[in-house]
């Protein structure tokens, strides 16, 4: 069974789009297993709704644990076993606070594993910040997965005011790579997402 992870900076919409991806394919409630930062696993039968309100939220590294689904995933006429991976937000040098730290290097554990990897930008903080708005770890990562094969760029938030300016800086900076630009809020890149982990799995 192959594993598709979503990494990137905090609060770029990962654990958003984790759950929304899950309901674009037709699944409303479903078995996720939880594995915090000391290896302890729970596994609990949660509704999209309940896992948006528990999961998601505005304030960086709400995420701190690695959240998996099993799904049966859509490949031509047929089906294919696949692990989605929730991931807590990454970033540069070394955090203060311990529980923080420990969680970055479990998204990294996980990140080494994976075979298909989606990794997501936020476009309006990327236009705000201009190049300053991709760090060090996105640069890593990008290295890392382009070597994988099977790896793309989410360009998400594409909706918001800004954003096609944030996707131009980013599709200037990764010229080689596949981006597709997303939005959990009208669903954009959501069929081109499933097309990407088909053809991949």
């Amino acid at each position: 069974m192959k594993n598709c992870i979503i990494v990137g900076n905090p609060n770029v919409g990962k654990t958003s789009f984790f759950i929304a991806l899950i309901q674009y394919l037709g699944i409303n409630q479903c078995e996720i297993t939880v594995e915090d930062i000391y290896g302890h696993i729970n596994t609990k039968k949660i509704s999209m709704h309940s896992a948006k309100k528990y999961l998601v939220s505005i304030d960086p590294f709400k995420t701190k644990d690695i959240c998996k689904i099993q799904l049966d995933f859509p490949v031509y006429k047929g089906y294919e076993q696949l692990t989605l991976i929730d991931t807590a937000g990454i970033t540069d040098g070394i955090n203060k606070i311990e529980k923080i730290r420990k969680s970055m290097a479990h998204t990294l554990r996980e990140l080494s594993q994976a075979k298909i990897i989606l990794h997501m930008f936020d476009t309006e903080y990327v236009f705000r910040k201009k190049e300053s708005g991709i760090s060090e770890i996105d640069y890593q990562i990008n290295e890392f997965g382009s070597q994988q094969g099977c790896y793309c760029i989410l360009a998400n938030k594409i909706d918001k005011l800004q954003s096609e300016k944030g996707l131009k800086i980013i599709r200037n900076t990764f010229k080689e790579n596949y981006i597709i630009p997303v939005s959990t809020i009208n669903m954009t890149g959501f069929k081109e997402v499933k097309a990407f982990v088909s053809r991949n799995l």
